[in-house]
């Protein structure tokens, strides 16, 4: 059965750490950066994938900040809150530590000639510095780092964005068919919109806590 499992994965997820936008995003998480890459070849290839998308914002930004901007790219690489160790680890986690006790040195980041100066020193302090702790938000990582690691931020926020997913608009069709059944017949395709709207938005105009509801007397009104 082991065997079996072990097969499968390797079989569906093999070609993952080849995927540019698997890679990249992998690279610029901070609890793991270049630290869990399995294959020294795949990893170089995701660090020339990096490279490419940084040149190219290193290139949008320049095109929207003024020079005074890239300063504080040289700043030097100060230790972030958020790096201490967990005090909870599951059995699974512990896999992580282990590969990172045994990565005793850190890989050394990219140093070509085409990068551009201020994004190299950003990568180089990105990659030395030790990776946060599973449990920390990458999130609150770039925003406090946003001002010393500018280009990296831009890249990470393109990167680590939420995956587009069906659930929302799934969401909308069920409220829909609720509103819409065969004891109310006389409805207006313009109410039903102005129903489905008043559904999804109220708690929103509202600013409801998660798990309150709102009661409003007179359907018939909220109809009209």
């Amino acid at each position: 059965m082991k065997a079996t499992l072990l097969d499968a994965v390797h079989r569906r997820f093999y070609h993952v750490e080849m995927e540019p936008l698997y890679a990249v995003a992998t690279l610029l998480d901070p609890r793991y950066k270049d630290k869990f890459f399995t294959n020294a070849t795949n990893l170089d290839q995701a660090k020339k994938a990096l490279k490419a998308e940084v040149m190219k914002m290193e290139q949008e930004l320049k095109k929207t900040m003024p020079p005074s901007g890239e300063v504080s790219e040289a700043e030097p690489a100060r230790q972030t809150p958020g790096m201490e160790a967990e005090s909870s680890i599951s059995s699974l986690g512990s896999y992580f530590d282990e590969i990172l006790e045994e990565s005793s040195t850190a890989v050394a980041g990219p140093s070509e000639q085409e990068i551009p100066p201020g994004a190299l020193i950003q990568l180089e302090s990105y990659f030395s510095e030790a990776p946060l702790g599973r449990k920390n938000n990458p999130f609150h990582y770039w925003r406090d780092n946003q001002a010393r690691l500018p280009t990296l931020a831009a890249t990470a926020a393109k990167f680590l964005c939420a995956p587009c997913t069906s659930v929302e608009s799934e969401s909308l069709f069920s409220a829909v068919s609720l509103i819409i059944d065969e004891h109310r017949s006389r409805l207006t395709p313009e109410h039903v919109e102005m129903i489905t709207f008043v559904k999804k938005n109220l708690p929103i105009m509202l600013r409801l806590q998660p798990g309150q509801t709102v009661e409003i007397e007179g359907s018939v009104e909220m109809e009209q």
